[in-house]
């Protein structure tokens, strides 16, 4: 049957005219008959007889959707003996199953490595082979994926096993929870990056974690070490294997995260507020909002006249908001909120690459505008204006305050004095600090 499937894609014809090529008269689907391959009774080895056939449609990668009529036999010397059914239909499919073992391997596949949604999966299917899966089915076959997965590698931990001893391995655990959602608990070989037993937690408590390290030697044997990170009921988990010998580390990454967090939380926090309260996000998207109204290659009138931009000025607005569009690392690996601080400051000057002269009224109109709604120059006293050359070029953030005519109506210069020092901290600190990841 794969055989025919083969010449007739070869040969141009669709998944459609496959299978109403291979149907039987009168019938929708291709029949292929199972018949049982034993030709004696397991028990006593009298010969056997038919007992019943069973129709069933049944769905497989390599064959498409085709009618299973499987010849079932039994004794012919004792009924009560086991009925005998085909070894050939059981691997191909589950008893009384509707897909096959391949078909459920590559749905798994498809969503799990390929990262393909279900309506994604669906279509694929009906295109290679001429069938439509419902989505509750693709959501079946993903779960049913996981679960022979599972059996499947606690089969083949001896296995593993033998490949890990060789070396030893780290056994590294760590667990992520939501409050009163429960979670997922992770132990795994730190060498090989393999994941050797993982669940679902109802909280981060020792109760909980400590089984899973429990299966975990059971299965693999005792690790070289330990690495966890700062939490107690992580401690407590492992804490009978430090009682064997067994070294205790804690993760560097989780170390470094909590150094980071004593380092940036105060002066972070003040620049999230900050920002936040000048409402400059909001300011900065009303403005590509209003310059899209000037897309096109006629002369529109909007919010700054009439006239053109080009899509430049647009993605400046864009930059300025959204930044190289790459996902931001986790607190406090990654400050979201002052890079987009540094992405102000260096507004203007990326205008003057990314739009240059000469430039429309309505373009020179919205680049004042966007340098006017710079957060920092709204927020920051004018301190830099006073300095000499020298001390504005040793300044990291010094660039900010370039242009910048005075202080506004109502400033509070106690406050700018204290963001801008706020700021010159973090970008300094945060900079050591991931030189020191790294």
């Amino acid at each position: 049957m794969n055989l025919l499937w083969s010449i007739a894609q070869q040969a141009g014809w669709s998944s459609t005219e496959i299978a109403r090529a291979t149907a039987s008269k009168g019938r929708h689907l291709p029949r292929i008959d199972f018949i049982a391959e034993a030709d004696s009774c397991a028990v006593c080895q009298a010969p056997l007889e038919v007992a019943r056939t069973k129709n069933r449609t049944v769905a497989t990668y390599a064959e498409g959707l085709f009618e299973a009529l499987e010849v079932q036999k039994k004794c012919s010397a004792d009924s009560l003996h086991p009925v005998i059914k085909s070894d050939a239909l059981a691997r191909i499919v589950r008893p009384r199953q509707r897909f096959g073992y391949d078909l459920i391997a590559y749905v798994g596949l498809a969503r799990y490595l390929r990262k393909k949604q279900r309506e994604e999966i669906r279509n694929e299917l009906f295109r290679k082979r001429g069938f439509k899966l419902s989505a509750g089915s693709v959501s079946n076959l993903c779960d049913r994926f996981l679960l022979y997965l599972e059996v499947l590698h606690l089969v083949r931990s001896p296995y593993l096993k033998a490949v890990m001893q060789e070396h030893g391995y780290p056994l590294h655990i760590d667990a992520t929870s939501e409050y009163g959602k429960g979670g997922l608990f992770v132990c795994m070989d730190g060498f090989k990056k393999w994941v050797l037993c993982a669940g679902k937690i109802e909280s981060e408590s020792e109760g909980h974690l400590k089984p899973f390290v429990e299966k975990t030697i059971e299965l693999f044997g005792d690790p070289i070490a330990t690495v966890r990170d700062l939490g107690q009921p992580g401690k407590s988990a492992v804490a009978h294997l430090g009682q064997r010998g067994i070294p205790d580390f804690v993760c560097h990454y989780h170390f470094l995260g909590v150094v980071g967090e004593k380092l940036f939380d105060k002066p972070y926090a003040l620049l999230r507020n900050i920002l936040k309260q000048s409402h400059v996000r909001s300011d900065l998207r009303q403005l590509l909002k209003d310059l899209k109204f000037y897309r096109g290659k006629d002369q529109k009138k909007g919010r700054f006249g009439t006239g053109r931009v080009r899509e430049d000025l647009l993605a400046l607005v864009y930059w300025v908001i959204q930044g190289e569009g790459k996902k931001d690392a986790m607190y406090p690996f990654g400050l979201p909120h002052l890079e987009f601080f540094q992405r102000c400051r260096d507004a203007m000057q990326r205008a003057d690459i990314w739009v240059p002269t000469p430039r429309t009224q309505v373009e020179q109109r919205a680049l004042r505008h966007l340098d006017r709604h710079i957060p920092v120059m709204l927020l920051i006293e004018p301190s830099y204006g006073a300095m000499d050359g020298k001390s504005r070029a040793k300044c990291p953030l010094g660039g900010v305050f370039n242009g910048y005519g005075g202080p506004e109506k109502g400033h509070n210069p106690v406050t700018g004095q204290l963001v801008y020092r706020t700021l010159t901290i973090v970008y300094l600190v945060h900079k050591e600090f991931i030189q020191t990841i790294h």
